[in-house]
């Protein structure tokens, strides 16, 4: 696999802003559960420091607890002056003392506090709620009561519990259904910023309810309409990464299933074999001579519409190396 892997460079034009040490890196859940819903939605993306230049990412993913500093709310709001998004919840885009957010125009609502919904719900509007169940949701996380300003628009709502939870030596409010929809932003939109009220990286990482990375991923949608790579038949659990050499674009397929066995080791052994699996990569403007497999050379037929270069892969044996030749 040398030729196609010697000197490629990785794709991507989505980065989580993170800008902690090696060691919260490590052991951070809602990085972990970030960095998983962008995989799992096939996102090309990179973890970011200030260390890092940002300058290339068309969205910022900003997750739950990102507070700013001078250095940080000055990159973010040259990366929003130049028309690009940002994505972030809970408390990321406050001051270090979580007391306002620092870029409270472009984020578009004010800081009121935390959140006392416990549990929290949300219900979403027509524009975001692509693949969701109509009905009550749970954040599964806590969050922070933010109030809109003129201009920008809430696209979900909080539904307030009957009443929080407590320890009463029962059991019973878990039961309890959702009491009513309040006036409260579950998302706003202002401008290229969406904000979410409640960590939802957080509580996709304690719970994995596949609604939040539906409206995350419905969210990203509006800002990233037209991704790097779209795709049909893939299962959540399949990886996809595109990196480049002079001359040729590359698409990994990976389909694995990691297992946990004993109390800290995920197993990889079996591939996942795929069939007819559909795989759009977008060209940019250059034209492919042809598609093939890897390090086979088996060719690949090919069709280019709307931008894209489509390829259907008839059977993937747990990895897939599909190479664009421009």
């Amino acid at each position: 696999m040398d030729p196609w892997f010697d000197q490629a460079k990785n794709l991507t034009e989505v980065a989580i802003v993170y800008p902690g040490t090696i060691g919260e890196i490590r052991g951070d859940g809602q990085l972990k559960s970030a960095v998983r819903m962008l995989s799992e939605l096939k996102q090309q993306f990179d973890v970011v420091t200030l260390a890092s230049d940002w300058s290339k990412y068309k969205v910022l993913v900003i997750p739950d607890n990102i507070t700013f500093n001078d250095e940080i709310a000055r990159r973010v709001k040259n990366h929003i002056a130049a028309g690009k998004a940002v994505i972030s919840s809970g408390c990321s885009g406050l001051d270090k003392e979580k007391k306002k957010f620092i870029l409270e125009k472009e984020w578009g609502i004010r800081f009121n506090g935390e959140c006392d919904f416990d549990p929290a719900y949300f219900t979403v509007g027509k524009n975001y709620n692509h693949g969701l169940p109509d009905m009550p949701l749970s954040l599964y996380s806590s969050g922070i009561d933010a109030e809109p300003l003129p201009g920008t628009s809430v696209e979900a709502r909080l539904i307030k519990p009957y009443y929080n939870r407590i320890w009463d030596g029962e059991y019973a409010f878990f039961y309890n259904p959702p009491d009513k929809v309040t006036d409260k932003p579950a998302l706003t939109i202002n401008g290229n910023v969406a904000h979410f009220s409640h960590r939802i990286f957080t509580g996709y990482y304690d719970q994995a309810p596949v609604e939040l990375r539906t409206v995350f991923a419905n969210v990203l949608d509006k800002f990233l309409p037209d991704p790097l790579i779209k795709y049909e038949n893939l299962p959540s659990f399949c990886r996809v990464f595109v990196s480049e050499q002079p001359g040729r674009k590359m698409v990994h397929l990976l389909s694995y299933v990691p297992e946990m066995r004993g109390a800290k080791t995920q197993m990889i052994e079996e591939p996942i074999e795929l069939h007819n699996v559909k795989i759009a990569l977008r060209n940019d403007g250059k034209t492919p001579r042809k598609v093939y497999l890897a390090p086979e050379k088996k060719s690949l037929p090919f069709k280019v519409t709307a931008g894209y270069i489509n390829v259907t892969i008839p059977v993937s044996k747990g990895y897939s190396l599909i190479v664009f030749e421009m």
